[in-house]
C-alpha cells in the first residue's frame, strides 16, 4: 500500500530529538491526508511499555485508522530492559532480522508511508557486524539526520554527514533547535550557511524537509 519510500529518522546521538521529530512528521503528513505508519525496530530501556514506541503508535493512529488493532509489540518488535546499545542489552539473544522485515511489511501494507525511528545514533552497534545505519539499507529508506544546536554540533554534524556519504545513503539533515536559538544563530549558523548554503531546521522548515523526503530520488 505504501506510496513512498520509508523514512529512517536518526540523530547525531541519543536525546537529540528523534521521537520529537518523528511526531512532528506524523502530524504534518497526516495533514496531507496520508495514512502514516511507524516502526521502531529496537528500543532499549523498556520496563513495561516502550516509551517512544507508545508515543509513536498513539500519534500514528490519529492519521491511520488501519493501525487501530496494532500494539506496541507490532511497532517495536524487539524490546530490552537495559538502557544500553542493543548489542549489550540483548545479551545472548540473536536478532531475527527476517522477523523485523515481516513486522515492517505488515505496517507498510496498511500505510501510505512508514517512518522508521532508530535508536541512539548511526554507529550504535546491534550485532558485531551490524550497526544502526544498516537499517536504512535493510528497509531501502531515505535518511533524515537530526542534529542538535548546542556548542559542539558542528563536529557532530560533519562526522555524521561524512559517514552517510561514505555509505552512499540518500539523506537529508536538519537541526533541532532545542536550546538558545539566538546563541545558535551567533555561534553555529554562520558556519553552516557558509558551508551548506540552505540550513533546514525542524522548527522553521518542516514542510520543506518533507518535500525533499517524499520526492522520488533520481
Amino acid at each position: 500500500m505504501s506510496k513512498y519510500n520509508p523514512i529512517f529518522i536518526t540523530a547525531t546521538n541519543t536525546d537529540i530529538g528523534k521521537t520529537y521529530t518523528t511526531l512532528k512528521l506524523i502530524k504534518e503528513l497526516g495533514k496531507r491526508g496520508l495514512h502514516v505508519g511507524v516502526f521502531k525496530p529496537i528500543e532499549t530501556g523498556v520496563d513495561d511499555l516502550p516509551v517512544d514506541g507508545k508515543l509513536l503508535l498513539e500519534a500514528a493512529k490519529l492519521t491511520n485508522p488501519n493501525l487501530k488493532s496494532f500494539t506496541c509489540e507490532d511497532i517495536v518488535p524487539i524490546q530490552y530492559k537495559l538502557p544500553a546499545a542493543p548489542i549489550v542489552s540483548k545479551q545472548d539473544d540473536i536478532i531475527d532480522f527476517k522477523a523485523l522485515h515481516v513486522a515492517c511489511k505488515k505496517i507498510e501494507n496498511v500505510s501510505d508511508i512508514v517512518l522508521i525511528e532508530g535508536a541512539g545514533g548511526l554507529m550504535v552497534p546491534i550485532e558485531k557486524d551490524f550497526y544502526m545505519y544498516d537499517f536504512a539499507k535493510e528497509f531501502n529508506a531515505k535518511v533524515l539526520l537530526v542534529t542538535h544546536s548546542n556548542l559542539g554540533c558542528i563536529n557532530d554534524t560533519l562526522l555524521n554527514i561524512r559517514l552517510l556519504k561514505s555509505l552512499n545513503l540518500d539523506y537529508v539533515w536538519c537541526v533541532n533547535i532545542k536550546g538558545n536559538e539566538s546563541e545558535y544563530n551567533k555561534i553555529t549558523l554562520p558556519f553552516y550557511k557558509e558551508k551548506f548554503g540552505k540550513v533546514l531546521s525542524i522548527q522553521h522548515n518542516l514542510e520543506e524537509i518533507l518535500q525533499i523526503l517524499t520526492t522520488p530520488s533520481l
